[in-house]
C-alpha cells in the first residue's frame, strides 16, 4: 500500500480491520535510515554517563508536561494556530526551563518542522511516548484530541507517582530521624560514658560492649563511610556501567516486604495506561512495546516486555508473550487474550490499568493503620536497646566502687 506518512498507512490498515505489528519502507530508490537495534541501543545507553547528567538538567517535571498539553489542547481547540499558540505558552510560563524549550520548539516549528521533530529534539524533556503520540495527532488532523489524552494519562501516572511516595514517604521519615538520633547517640552520647566505665575499671555486660564497640568503629570510620556512600551514590546515579547492579536493585525493590507487591501494581498500571494509550493513538504494536518497556520504570519489568517483544516480532500473540515472560499476572494476560481476540486490545489494557490503579489506592489506604504500630516497635527496641545498654552497669555501680574503682572514678 502507499500513503504519505506511516501514521496514515496504519489508520488506513486498521480501519480495514488489520491488527498492524510493523510498518517498514520498500520501494525502488527510497532513501532509508538505518537506526540501532534494541541491544545496540541498549549497549549504547548503558556506556554513555551523560545521559543521567542530561536527564539531571534537562528533564521537565510531570506537572509542566500536564500544563503544557493542556493549556495548548485549549488553545488549538479555540482556534489559535499552533506557533501562536506555543508563543502564547513561553511567554506566560514562570518556568525557565520550560520557557527555554517552549521557544525552541516554536522557533523550530516557524522554520518548518513538524512540532512531533521539534519536540524530539528535546527527549530529556519530551519522551518517546509523547512524541508519538504528538506525531500521530499530527498526521491524523487530531492534535487537539491525543493532547488532550497526553493530559489524562500524564495526571494518572502522576496521581500513581505521589499515591507511592506518600506511602513511602512516613516510615522514610520516621525511619530517618531514628538513624539520626542513633547516630548522635553513638557519636556524642556513648563516648561519654565509655570514659565513666574506663575510669571504674569494672566488667562490662555484653550489651554495652556492644555498643560501645559500634559507637568506636562509626567514630573510627564516621567521614571516610559517608564520603563512599557519596561517591557510590554518585556512580551509580550517574551510569558508569553497572546494568547488572541497577537490575538487582530493581529486583530487589520489587521483593521487598510490603511494598513490593505496591510497587508492582504501581508499575503495570502505569505499562498497561502506556501501551492502551500507544496503541488507541494508533502507534505500530512493536514500537508501542518497546516504548512501554522504557516507561516501566524498572529494569526487571522492563527486560520482561523486550522478551515479550521479541516473542510477538516471531509471530506470536502478545498475550502469550507476556505470559511467558513471568512478570506479569494472569489477569494481566487474560484480559490481553480477551482483547486480541476481540479486536479490543487497547480498551482491555486501559481496564487492567484501571484495576491496578484502584488496587494501589487500597493499598496505600490499608498501609498507614498497618505502619504505624511497626515503626513504633521499631523505634521502640532502638532506643530500649540504647538505654539499657547505657545505663545497665549503673545497677551494678556500687558493687564497682566496693570493688576498688572508688578512687579512680
Amino acid at each position: 500500500m502507499e500513503a504519505a506518512q506511516e501514521e496514515i498507512l496504519h489508520i488506513n490498515l486498521s480501519q480495514q480491520g488489520f491488527f498492524v505489528l510493523n510498518i517498514q519502507r520498500s520501494g525502488g530508490g527510497v532513501a532509508t535510515v538505518t537506526l540501532p537495534g534494541l541491544e545496540e541501543r541498549r549497549l549504547i545507553r548503558s556506556m554513555v554517563n551523560a545521559d543521567a547528567l542530561k536527564r539531571l538538567l534537562y528533564r521537565l517535571k510531570v506537572t509542566d508536561l500536564i500544563l503544557f498539553s493542556g493549556q495548548l489542547a485549549a488553545m488549538i481547540e479555540a482556534g489559535l494556530h499552533l506557533v501562536r499558540s506555543l508563543r502564547a505558552l513561553a511567554s506566560e510560563t514562570l518556568n525557565k526551563r520550560l520557557r527555554s524549550v517552549i521557544e525552541q520548539v516554536t522557533s523550530d516549528v516557524e522554520a518548518g518542522s513538524s512540532f512531533a521533530a521539534a519536540l524530539e529534539r528535546h527527549p530529556w524533556a519530551f519522551d518517546k511516548v509523547f512524541v508519538s503520540l504528538i506525531r500521530v495527532g499530527e498526521a491524523t488532523s487530531q492534535l487537539p484530541a491525543v493532547l488532550n489524552q497526553l493530559t489524562v494519562y500524564l495526571e494518572k501516572s502522576a496521581y500513581m507517582r505521589r499515591k507511592i511516595i506518600g506511602a513511602l514517604a512516613y516510615p522514610l521519615v520516621i525511619l530517618s530521624i531514628t538513624v539520626v538520633i542513633f547516630f548522635i547517640v553513638v557519636l556524642q552520647i556513648v563516648p561519654i560514658f565509655e570514659n565513666i566505665y574506663n575510669r571504674l575499671n569494672a566488667p562490662l555486660p555484653a550489651a554495652t560492649l556492644t555498643l560501645i564497640w559500634v559507637s568506636q568503629i562509626i567514630r573510627a570510620h564516621f567521614l571516610a563511610a559517608i564520603v563512599g556512600s557519596t561517591l557510590i551514590g554518585i556512580v551509580f546515579y550517574f551510569g558508569i556501567p553497572a546494568e547488572r547492579a541497577r537490575y538487582a536493585f530493581d529486583r530487589f525493590k520489587l521483593r521487598l516486604p510490603i511494598f513490593g507487591p505496591l510497587m508492582r501494581k504501581a508499575i503495570l498500571a502505569k505499562v498497561c495506561r502506556t501501551l492502551s494509550l500507544l496503541i488507541q493513538g494508533g502507534v505500530p504494536l512493536l514500537e508501542a512495546l518497546d516504548m512501554s518497556a522504557e516507561a516501566a520504570g524498572n529494569r526487571v519489568i522492563g527486560e520482561a516486555m523486550r522478551r515479550s517483544l521479541t516473542l510477538v516480532r516471531e509471530g506470536g500473540t502478545v498475550a502469550d508473550a507476556l505470559r511467558r515472560s513471568g512478570q506479569f499476572p494472569s489477569l494481566v494476560t487474560q484480559m490481553v487474550a480477551t482483547g486480541e481476540e476481540s479486536g479490543q486490545l487497547a480498551a482491555m489494557l486501559g481496564k487492567s490499568a484501571l484495576y491496578y490503579e484502584q488496587q494501589v489506592d487500597a493499598t496505600v489506604n490499608a498501609l498507614t493503620p498497618l505502619l504505624e504500630p511497626i515503626l513504633i516497635i521499631i523505634v521502640g527496641i532502638m532506643a530500649g536497646f540504647i538505654i539499657i545498654s547505657l545505663y545497665l552497669p549503673i545497677f551494678g555501680l556500687g558493687r564497682a566502687i566496693m570493688g576498688g574503682g572508688a578512687g579512680r572514678f
